[in-house]
């Protein structure tokens, strides 16, 4: 098949294309997205990180890129929002302040401008400001913040993460999606806000169909991303609830082999 016919390729990152232990791609990754873009093909991030986050990442082709941040809740290109879907206040406020009174569990709520948190952990907002280069913000509740939230997330130790889940989809799957993101983090996001529902939107916008749009994943938080374009991969070492996620799935080793190969045809 080759990459014929191919507009965009959306692609997730921890698991994906940061390969185990890994912080940033590697410099092969910039030398095959650079390549892309000079065949016309837009290379698209798609992560739960935030825009300031994604755009440090890949630095070194920042502009040539287009970014799903925040799980699909805000989509990025040229500097301005395509997508942006916030939360219902009220329901952004009883998610947070759930989340705050639950143990062992650092909580952020991401909006256009920042990324806030009432985490007194040091290291936490250390690994936020410094590690992940996200724009944080420490308020003292969330009643402090006056920008819309667009997601809210948590981060728990691994081992804790599967009881930290099934008490918050208990609590409320009913008013959003609640889905793991990594080993670590919990993601809450408005139904319809998903990475899916941002490329189907973001599609629509510049003229491109599912059928042009190719996709690497290997999380719940890519299911929906994998299930609306028409060229889905994922990765062989995914979650093992995502196998057969449908039945045009692709496995593949790495994203930057995979790239290579079909680069070549």
């Amino acid at each position: 098949m080759g990459l014929e016919g191919i507009k965009l390729i959306a692609c997730d990152l921890d698991g994906t294309l940061l390969h185990p232990g890994e912080r940033e791609p590697r410099s092969e990754a910039f030398e095959l997205i650079d390549e892309l873009h000079r065949r016309g093909i837009v290379f698209m991030p798609a992560s739960g990180r935030q825009y300031a986050s994604l755009r440090y990442l890949f630095a070194p082709v920042a502009d040539e890129l287009a970014y799903v941040c925040e799980n699909g809740a805000l989509v990025m290109s040229e500097g301005r929002a395509v997508v942006k879907r916030s939360m219902e206040r009220g329901l952004a406020m009883d998610i947070a302040n759930a989340v705050v009174a639950y143990p062992h569990a650092d909580v952020t709520l991401s909006c256009k401008g920042h990324l806030y948190t009432m985490s007194s952990n040091d290291a936490f907002v250390d690994h936020l400001r410094y590690e992940v280069h996200c724009d944080v913000a420490v308020v003292d509740r969330p009643e402090d913040i006056d920008e819309d939230v667009i997601k809210i997330a948590f981060q728990t130790p691994g081992a804790e993460q599967p009881a930290a889940l099934e008490y918050f989809v208990r609590r409320f799957s009913d008013r959003v999606d609640v889905m793991t993101s990594g080993t670590e983090w919990t993601d809450f996001i408005g139904f319809d806000s998903g990475k899916g529902s941002a490329l189907a939107d973001y599609g629509c916008a510049l003229g491109i169909s599912p059928n042009e749009m190719m996709a690497f994943g290997d999380n719940e938080n890519d299911r929906d991303m994998l299930n609306v374009v028409g060229h889905p991969y994922l990765m062989e070492s995914c979650n093992p609830s995502m196998r057969g996620v449908n039945d045009r799935v692709r496995y593949v080793r790495t994203v930057e082999e995979e790239l290579r190969r079909l680069l070549a045809e």
